[in-house]
């Protein structure tokens, strides 16, 4: 979550192979448009019920996972490494699914780390206004959005990254923002964003 390289979920939660095999099965499920419940995690990554379950707490608690409860009392993933069912202002349209994101960076970054097409929007900070955003087998189109990466102090990533991580419509627009919020970041470029994000995803590529 700083200025640094590499990614900034993998920081956030041990390098187990387990724990590995349970992120990326989530992730691959909610990138199908579908939330996935803790059996159903445990059958695919052949992992026992009970460390799923403790894996999904610490995933939550790292910020790199959401969940909901069913009637029953059975818990899904609904949300993974910035990809969410849920609503959110951040849209994208990947792979055939109408999903959300966790902040503007991941409309960017998830289809550039993964080398897909997408087309998806935000909306900037400062004017509210819609911006629209494609990318093309991995490869951002430089619309001349500008991007603002925020100086997280540490917490989960979906708190203490995710809702500075925007887009705005220009550069004056995230100048005036930013010094408005007394911000501490920088800016980049969709270009660069898309860079990050094939370091912020590598491990989630095919």
């Amino acid at each position: 979550m700083s200025d640094t390289s590499g990614s900034i979920l993998d920081a956030a939660i041990d390098a187990e192979p387990s724990t590995l095999a349970i992120r990326q099965a989530a992730f691959r499920a909610i990138l199908s448009g579908i939330a996935i419940d803790e059996a159903r995690v445990a059958e695919i990554t052949g992992l026992d019920t009970a460390l799923v379950g403790s894996t999904v707490d610490r995933l939550v608690a790292a910020g790199i996972a959401t969940t909901d409860t069913g009637p029953a009392g059975e818990r899904s993933i609904d949300g993974s490494e910035g990809l969410t069912v849920r609503a959110s202002k951040h849209a994208i349209s990947i792979s055939g699914s109408d999903l959300h994101t966790w902040c503007a960076f991941d409309v960017v970054g998830i289809p550039a780390a993964l080398g897909l097409d997408a087309s998806g929007s935000t909306r900037c900070p400062t004017c509210g206004g819609a911006i629209e955003l494609e990318v093309r087998k991995g490869e951002v189109v430089d619309s001349g959005a500008i991007g603002w990466w925020p100086s997280a102090s540490g917490g989960p990533v979906i708190e203490a990254f995710c809702p500075s991580a925007s887009i705005f419509c220009n550069s004056e627009h995230l100048d005036e923002w930013r010094t408005a919020n007394q911000a501490e970041g920088t800016a980049r470029t969709l270009v660069e964003l898309a860079e990050a994000g094939r370091e912020t995803w590598s491990s989630f590529r095919a």
